[in-house]
């Protein structure tokens, strides 16, 4: 144990001496605290000991320099323990914590950023470990940034901003690349901002949503016979469709055994995806009917949608349903942080609150087939 108490130390103080090297300053001696509860045994002396000495400085190397104590003890007698253990230059302290490769990269790749941006000195101070964490990035990180400091990309997707850089640099280094924006030029991105698409208001890949006509003579009226289709919220949008019903379900399996009905379509609509399906004039003229988990997710993104589209019911989320299934009630991995979700219907709240009780979720996949037919079918 006595090694491990004398090189964790050791280790622990790199990130200062990190930074001491950022701001300029001259290596610090280093104390070095431990050696209070002294050995019990004849072994555990000569092993502290061994230790002690294996380390310590001579006249040509490097190492720990000791300063020795006398010591008496009744069952080991005479003996000498370390009173001070010090690491007194920058070249003993490199040598015992086997840093010294690292630290002259370190040093050499801190010259090329300061040389870039003499600026970020203060930034670096922050984050020391950052220049060997990004050691094989920096010159691509420099470049990306200095481009998105100085040009307007709101016209490109991530990856066809023109930097010397693979497509998935960007990406990659999103955190970095964010927190220099952030400081070099503190009103390009909001402060709590930690997504460079959003920030910097990139051009986004469409998100497709897979869409299944539950009746086939609106597959012929509307899109050509294909009956199943991905489209994005965009193109939804714009769609002029006259239905009666939108099935949004949040098991893509569910979205494929579903029977038919009449004037009627399902969605899968992606977990929290969903979100983006908050302003779909179709889904103002339709009635609209949510499948989802019965659990904390589920139960929130009813709520959370309903907001959007008051009219929307939810099915197979009520009491009645877990009443059906008690035997299939499992566990969440986590316990629910939501006490109160103030739109869900009295039958609705009926369920999430039971749930909520015991921590607990019914899946979709859990459900008894006939049960679900026999529903939709009495609809």
């Amino acid at each position: 144990m006595t090694d491990n108490v004398y090189f964790l130390q050791l280790g622990k103080s790199y990130k200062s001496y990190l930074k001491n090297i950022i701001a300029g300053e001259p290596f610090r001696p280093i104390i070095l605290r431990g050696g209070k509860n002294k050995p019990a045994t004849t072994a555990e002396l000569h092993k502290a000991i061994t230790l002690f000495q294996q380390y310590e400085k001579k006249d040509t190397g490097y190492g720990w320099e000791i300063e020795w104590q006398k010591w008496s003890s009744n069952k080991l007698g005479n003996q000498l323990w370390p009173v001070a253990i010090t690491v007194a230059t920058e070249a003993d302290y490199l040598f015992l914590t086997k840093k010294q490769s690292d630290t002259e990269k370190f040093k050499e790749e801190l010259q090329h950023l300061l040389s870039w941006r003499s600026e970020i000195k203060d930034f670096l101070l922050s984050e020391p470990g950052s220049v060997l964490q990004y050691l094989n990035a920096w010159k691509g990180i420099c470049a990306v940034t200095d481009y998105l400091l100085l040009n307007d990309v709101t016209t490109h997707y991530i990856r066809s901003i023109p930097v010397p850089v693979h497509t998935k640099f960007i990406k990659d280094n999103e955190w970095m690349i964010l927190s220099l924006l952030k400081y070099l030029n503190p009103a390009l991105l909001p402060a709590n901002c930690n997504n460079i698409e959003i920030g910097l208001d990139l051009r986004k890949k469409s998100q497709l949503f897979t869409l299944r006509w539950l009746d086939p003579r609106l597959a012929d009226l509307y899109t050509s016979g294909i009956g199943l289709l991905g489209i994005p919220v965009d193109t939804l949008k714009m769609c002029h469709w006259k239905i009666d019903e939108i099935w949004l379900v949040e098991n893509e399996t569910n979205l494929y055994l579903m029977p038919e009905r009449n004037n009627a379509l399902v969605i899968f609509s992606k977990g929290y995806a969903m979100e983006l399906l908050y302003d779909i004039p179709l889904f103002h003229r339709s009635s609209i009917l949510y499948w989802g988990d019965l659990d904390e997710d589920g139960f929130n993104m009813l709520n959370r949608f309903r907001k959007h589209y008051p009219h929307v019911r939810s099915i197979f989320m009520d009491q009645y349903t877990l009443d059906t299934h008690q035997e299939d009630i499992g566990k969440q991995n986590e316990k629910y942080k939501i006490r109160e979700l103030k739109l869900l219907t009295p039958a609705e709240r009926n369920a999430f609150e039971q749930l909520l009780s015991v921590n607990g979720r019914l899946e979709q996949e859990k459900l008894n087939q006939q049960f679900i037919i026999k529903t939709i079918i009495d609809l």
